[in-house]
C-alpha cells in the first residue's frame, strides 16, 4: 500500500513524511517521527500507544454527574435497575467511600443514572443504603490507571432487591454474561487473570476454550482482540475484533480497539470510519479522538486532525499530552512557528522527563528565532 499523503489546505508544500510512523514497540509506547521541511526544522517525538482495555459501556446520557474533587481523571458510572430489570425512576442517593479522602454522594437521575468523576487510581466502594424499599447494596470498585494511560470510565449495572424478599444477594450484572454458559465464563476469567500476570499467550488460550465452548462469546472475542494487540500479532488483533463486531455491530470496545488496530498496521483510511463509528456511540473517549487525530493527518488532512486532537486534550487533559506534540507538527507544518512552540512547551510543562526533552527545547529556540 502507497504511504504517500494528500497534502491538507494548509499544508501548502509541507505533508507528512512517507516513513511518518514507526510500529516498533518501545516498551508501551510507539516511536513516531515527522520530519518537517524549512530551515532548521525537524521534530522528532515520542508518542504513547495505549492497547485500550474498555471496560465500560459508555456514560448514560443525561446521566447525574459529581465531581469528586480528588484530581484524578477516572470515571465511575452506574444505572440503577429494581429486582425485575426495570429501572428506578426516581432520585437513589448514592454514596461513593473512600478508606482515607471520605465519601462522595451521588444522586441518580430520573432514569437511574448516575456519574462520580475526577478519581485517581485506588480502591472505592460504592453503597445504596438509604433507600426503605430496598436491600442495602455496596460493590468495590478498583480503579487501576498505570502511568501514561488514558483515562479509564468503569460502567455498574446495579439490581436492588426489594426489602423483605427471599432473592439473590445484590449485585452488579453485566448482561453481556447474561447467556454465557459457565464452562466458556470460567476460561474467560480464567484468561483476565493470566492477562494480569502478563502471561498473554496463557490469556490466548484461555479465550480460544472460552469462544469454543460459546462461539457467540462476543467479550471474549473482543478480549482476545486485545491479547492479540499485546502480543503485536496486528493481523490476528483484527479479525478476533471484526468476530467481535458479528455478533454485536456495534459494540464500542471492539469498534474503538479495531480502529486502534489498523491504525498500528498504518491502515489510516480503513481506520477513519471504524474510530469514527465508535465516536458516534461515545463521544466522550479522549482515546478513540486521539488515534482517529493521527489517523487523520497521516492522510494529510490536517484540519479534520487538529478538531480531533484537541477534542482529545478537551476530555483527557493532561492524560492524552502527546496530542501537543502532534498539534506543534500540524502547526508546524502550516507556518504557525509560534503556535507550534507553545504546544511544545506545553507538553514538556506535561513531561519535563521526557527522553528527548533537550531536543524540544532546541526546536523551541529554532522556532521562536525571528525570521531573517
Amino acid at each position: 500500500m502507497s504511504t504517500g499523503r494528500p497534502k491538507s489546505a494548509h499544508a501548502q508544500s509541507e505533508e507528512f513524511p512517507k516513513d511518518a510512523l514507526s510500529d516498533t514497540p518501545i516498551e508501551v509506547g510507539i516511536m513516531l517521527k515527522r520530519n518537517l521541511g524549512g530551515p532548521g526544522l525537524s521534530l522528532v517525538l515520542f508518542s504513547l500507544f495505549v492497547v485500550v482495555r474498555v471496560t465500560a459501556q459508555g456514560i448514560p446520557l443525561g446521566a447525574a454527574s459529581t465531581d469528586t474533587g480528588f484530581g484524578g481523571v477516572n470515571t465511575i458510572s452506574g444505572t440503577i435497575v429494581s429486582s425485575t430489570g426495570q429501572r428506578i425512576e426516581r432520585h437513589v442517593s448514592v454514596r461513593l467511600r473512600t478508606m482515607t479522602r471520605g465519601d462522595r454522594i451521588s444522586t441518580t437521575d430520573e432514569n437511574g443514572n448516575f456519574v462520580f468523576r475526577g478519581l485517581p487510581s485506588g480502591d472505592f466502594v460504592v453503597v445504596i443504603d438509604k433507600e426503605q424499599d430496598f436491600e442495602p447494596f455496596s460493590q468495590n470498585v478498583s480503579v487501576i490507571q498505570p502511568r501514561g494511560m488514558p483515562p479509564q470510565t468503569y460502567y455498574l449495572t446495579i439490581r436492588l432487591q426489594l426489602r423483605g424478599r427471599a432473592q439473590a444477594k445484590p449485585g452488579v450484572l453485566n448482561a453481556e454474561f447474561a447467556n454465557v454458559p459457565k464452562p466458556a465464563l470460567v476460561h474467560y476469567n480464567k484468561a483476565v487473570e493470566q492477562a494480569k500476570k502478563g502471561d498473554h499467550p496463557g490469556a490466548v488460550e484461555e479465550l480460544k476454550l472460552a469462544i469454543k465452548e460459546y462461539p457467540s462469546f462476543m467479550l471474549a472475542f473482543n478480549e482476545l482482540g486485545v491479547e492479540y494487540l499485546k502480543l503485536n500479532e496486528l493481523e490476528n488483533a483484527d479479525e478476533a475484533f471484526q468476530s467481535a463486531l458479528k455478533i454485536t455491530p456495534d459494540a464500542f470496545a471492539a469498534l474503538i480497539n479495531r480502529g486502534i488496530a489498523n491504525f498500528m498496521m498504518k491502515r489510516y483510511g480503513e481506520a477513519v470510519p471504524i474510530l469514527r463509528k465508535a465516536l458516534a456511540k461515545n463521544d466522550q473517549s479522549a482515546v478513540g479522538h486521539y488515534f482517529l487525530g493521527q489517523a487523520l493527518a497521516n492522510l494529510g488532512r490536517f484540519d479534520d486532525a487538529e478538531k480531533e486532537l484537541l477534542a482529545s486534550l478537551k476530555l483527557g487533559e493532561e492524560e492524552m499530552k502527546e496530542a501537543h506534540r502532534l498539534l506543534a507538527i500540524i502547526y508546524a507544518s502550516r507556518g504557525d512557528k509560534k503556535q507550534a512552540a507553545e504546544e511544545l512547551e506545553t507538553y514538556l510543562k506535561l513531561a519535563p522527563d521526557t527522553p528527548d526533552a533537550e531536543k524540544l527545547r532546541d526546536k523551541i529556540r529554532q522556532l521562536k528565532e525571528p525570521n531573517e
